[in-house]
């Protein structure tokens, strides 16, 4: 059992998972708090927590890259990792666009970069349906919740853009919450698997 890409593997998905719910709570403090300052605040934790969710997705791609299967399942787990990865860069920059006093072309470009984290999670969700491992139905549960919850955030934000910012916000922020249950979900599949797995590898089976 070759331990270095799958601690690897388990770093990206929890550096994941934390990303997500920094960005849920910025996302939260944007909602809640309806002040200049909050909203700055809550934008610089959407960006470094969505710089956090890439760092994660780029970690797992690499991992999964260097796995020996070369299935399709793992080069569509390929695929959605760098997916998610870019569609998390795509929301820094267009956060950072954002704390600069473009919010229309900040936003415009967030949908995207929702759209493209969504596309990358329901392509790493059915890897998983092609997967003989004991926990990819968790793993699966985990990475449609993640699917879902992105494309909620990119409705959220279609919202704002036409100008109805109050349930915009609110479905952005409850997509934010669903993104983050998804990749505790998928974090906690994976370490279940890497237990596993190393325990057969020691019992020699």
């Amino acid at each position: 059992m070759d331990n270095d890409h799958r601690l690897l593997e388990l770093a990206g998905v929890w550096i994941q998972a934390a990303g997500t719910a920094i960005s849920a709570i910025g996302n939260t403090i944007i909602l809640t708090e309806k002040t200049i300052i909050a909203e700055e605040v809550g934008t610089k934790l959407v960006i470094y927590g969505n710089g956090l969710e890439a760092t994660g997705n780029s970690f797992q791609a690499i991992a999964t890259s260097k796995e020996f299967e070369n299935t399709d399942g793992q080069s569509l787990s390929i695929l959605g990792s760098w997916f998610q990865a870019g569609g998390n860069m795509t929301n820094v920059v267009a956060g950072t666009l954002s704390l600069k006093g473009l919010d229309r072309e900040g936003n415009e470009l967030d949908i995207i970069g929702d759209s493209l984290q969504s596309i990358g999670a329901l392509f790493e969700a059915y890897a998983e349906t092609l997967s003989k491992e004991e926990f990819s139905q968790l793993k699966l549960t985990g990475l449609s919740l993640q699917s879902a919850g992105a494309l909620l955030e990119a409705v959220g934000v279609v919202y704002v853009l036409k100008g109805k910012e109050e349930v915009g916000e609110q479905i952005e922020t409850f997509g934010s919450y669903a993104q983050t249950a998804g990749a505790t979900i998928a974090a906690i599949a994976t370490t279940k698997q890497y237990e596993y797995d190393s325990k057969k590898f020691h019992l020699g089976d």
